[in-house]
């Protein structure tokens, strides 16, 4: 049956090309790499008295048809769409409902347009307006949604309802952002909007929880005689997450030690060796596990360790109040493997020593090396046989804290001296893994401290006549490195110790003293949290701090 739809998608895709003979590009030649563009509508743009019942659109050269279909929109929207019709790079739709008396009608062509001859894809949603009466109204919304891939990403306008659902609902405006994440409504009537932004990943045109990327404006937008023009309306994007984690899988690789993964990341700040068990539906038995830690297991996988499990004949391993992210919980989750026989070979060490600034190197001011072993460890272990020295073999007080039972932090009392070595031992004497095996050896470790000298910074003032709370974030242009200032009264900021990049500055009012963005809700519908980007990137060099920064969100 598979075989013959796919011959029958295979044959419909050989007429429709055949049909479009008329549209193939010719070969040879340079490669194209320019986008579409609209040339000219009919009606022209805001123009009034409109009784057609068709709008036609050219093209600059040949486009993809089917790419087309799904890429015009009217607001307010129509219930029965559009007929299309093609004359070589013109396109000619014709409505399937009458047009309602005295309205503004805006009709976007989309950026899933592609044209024939190499897929490039309009650059940016061309849109026009048109009335059926003797005056057009011009209101407009604008604004950008920020992600990492915004082109394609819909902006809807629902107009005057309180309670809408975009899971059911159609909006009563539509647009798409360009490529830089810009986005406008034009021609809107007045009344109240709730403006709601959508990575559309099925392409049905509503909302589905748990699989849509979407965003929501952060205030009230009203549009009357005296508010014709909503100007900088920011939009984050967040996906909403009500699924439960569960475990997709178990392998045991040897009779200690088994790889669990899950069907998404789980929050393992909040999970230990105790939320997990092995248990023998045919014997009733249950084993312990000791020890659950990451090492270098793969995305959303972990390992757990435990003693010998050869007894068992039906094996489950069973997961109880496990977390994601989004604080959603399995209260227990089960699932089957199979037992491997052989012994644990892995000898229990530590691999590697390092802190949390490039190249591994430890903050002389606030010292935090982290050590990582290969296999479960407990804590008291791993305390009894560290030992800390300076150059001069000077012993060095420390605390050590837990964060994996493979993972330790240690935490050293004092300062330490800028852009010097420092030395760890581990004395791994009679460390004897499940197989009663060690290795009668002493591990040292170098780490070095950073300086002054190789950081930089970033300081200035917001200007703002709102008292609401403020935070600052300074985030890297490539994701790796934020900084977050909760600001003074006098909503000045000063970023220290920076590491040398280039940086974005934004911020954003924390109305509910949360210390985190809010993205805000759909049902129960919540504002999200207003936010505003500094307009330049801060090139941010070593011993060249950046002060003064005039950082005005004021009015916008």
């Amino acid at each position: 049956m598979e075989k013959n739809s796919k011959l029958i998608l295979t044959f419909i895709s050989f007429i429709f090309l055949w049909s479009c003979a008329n549209q193939i590009a010719p070969s040879g030649g340079e490669v194209d790499k320019i986008p579409p563009e609209v040339l000219e509508t009919y009606p022209q743009n805001r123009a009034i008295n409109f009784n057609d019942n068709h709008f036609d659109i050219k093209f600059s050269e040949y486009v993809d048809r089917l790419s087309v279909q799904n890429a015009i929109f009217i607001s307010p929207s129509l219930k029965y769409g559009f007929e299309y019709n093609w004359s070589g790079k013109t396109l000619h739709l014709e409505f399937r409902d009458t047009l309602q008396q005295n309205t503004t009608y805006t009709i976007t062509i989309g950026t899933d347009i592609v044209d024939l001859n190499n897929r490039n894809k309009l650059a940016l949603p061309y849109t026009f307006t048109f009335s059926t009466g003797s005056k057009i109204d011009t209101a407009k919304i604008s604004g950008k949604v920020y992600a990492d891939s915004p082109s394609g990403i819909f902006i809807y306008a629902f107009k005057n309802k309180n309670d809408f659902n975009p899971e059911t609902d159609k909006p009563n405006y539509i647009s798409q952002v360009g490529n830089d994440g810009r986005f406008k409504l034009n021609g809107l009537s007045e009344g109240d909007y709730k403006i709601f932004a959508l990575k559309d990943k099925s392409q049905d045109m509503f909302y589905n929880p748990n699989e849509d990327e979407f965003g929501i404006q952060s205030k009230k937008i009203t549009i009357d005689s005296l508010n014709q023009i909503y100007d900088n309306l920011n939009i984050f994007l967040t996906k909403e997450d009500t699924i439960s984690p569960r475990l997709s899988s178990a392998f045991m690789k040897d009779r200690n030690h088994i790889l669990v993964e899950f069907n998404e990341s789980i929050d393992s700040s909040k999970i230990n060796s105790d939320n997990f068990y092995l248990f023998d539906s045919l014997s009733n038995k249950k084993i312990n596990v000791n020890y659950f830690y990451k090492y270098d297991a793969k995305p959303k996988q972990f390992y757990i360790a435990l003693g010998d499990s050869s007894s068992f004949q039906n094996y489950f391993l069973v997961a109880e109040n496990i977390y994601d992210f989004c604080g959603n919980k399995t209260a227990e989750d089960k699932i089957q493997f199979l037992f491997k026989n052989e012994k644990d070979t892995l000898l229990i060490k530590p691999i590697k020593v390092f802190g949390e600034y490039e190249n591994g190197k430890v903050d002389y001011e606030d010292p935090k090396v982290k050590i990582q072993f290969n296999d479960g460890i407990f804590l008291d272990e791993v305390n009894s046989r560290i030992k800390i020295e300076d150059n001069k073999k000077n012993n060095l007080i420390f605390s050590l804290n837990k964060i994996d039972d493979a993972l330790f932090e240690i935490k050293l009392n004092n300062k330490l001296k800028q852009a010097t070595d420092y030395y760890l031992f581990f004395d791994a004497k009679n460390l004897k893994n499940y197989s009663e095996k060690a290795i009668d050896t002493t591990y040292k470790f170098t780490f070095t401290t950073n300086s002054e000298l190789e950081f930089t910074g970033a300081s200035g003032k917001i200007i703002d006549d709102d008292s609401t709370t403020l935070i600052v974030n300074l985030k890297s242009v490539n994701n790796k490195k934020n900084y977050i200032k909760k600001i003074d009264k006098n909503k000045y900021f000063n970023f220290e110790k920076v590491t040398p990049d280039k940086y974005l500055l934004w911020a954003f009012k924390d109305k509910n003293k949360n210390d985190k963005y809010d993205f805000g809700k759909i049902k129960p519908f919540e504002y999200s949290e207003e936010f505003y980007f500094y307009p330049d990137t801060l090139n941010l060099r070593a011993r060249w701090p950046v002060g003064d920064i005039d950082f005005n969100i004021k009015n916008k």
